[in-house]
């Protein structure tokens, strides 16, 4: 099976922590080394981003940044198991 885990964080205009730096690095190495990582990536401030939505049949798409969000997606990893 096939999981995408989100990475949530509130918005900020600075890089993370070399502490969270780390820690993310290990995880990523630790499921590499166990052949279960496919893809990770960060994604860009929401100033660089755009919202697209389908209703109705319509779609309607929104520049950035969403000041009414609380957190956002910093980034994902999509691993593969063969269980949760």
């Amino acid at each position: 099976m096939r999981f995408l885990s989100i990475y949530k964080t509130v918005e900020r205009n600075s890089p993370p922590s070399q502490e969270h730096i780390a820690k993310m690095g290990q995880l990523i190495e630790e499921t590499m080394k166990a052949g279960v990582l496919l893809a990770t990536e960060g994604c860009l401030p929401t100033a660089m981003g755009a919202r697209v939505r389908l209703a109705d049949g319509k779609i309607s798409v929104t520049d950035g940044p969403f000041a009414e969000s609380k957190e956002v997606v910093g980034g994902f990893a999509i691993l593969e198991v063969s269980s949760r």
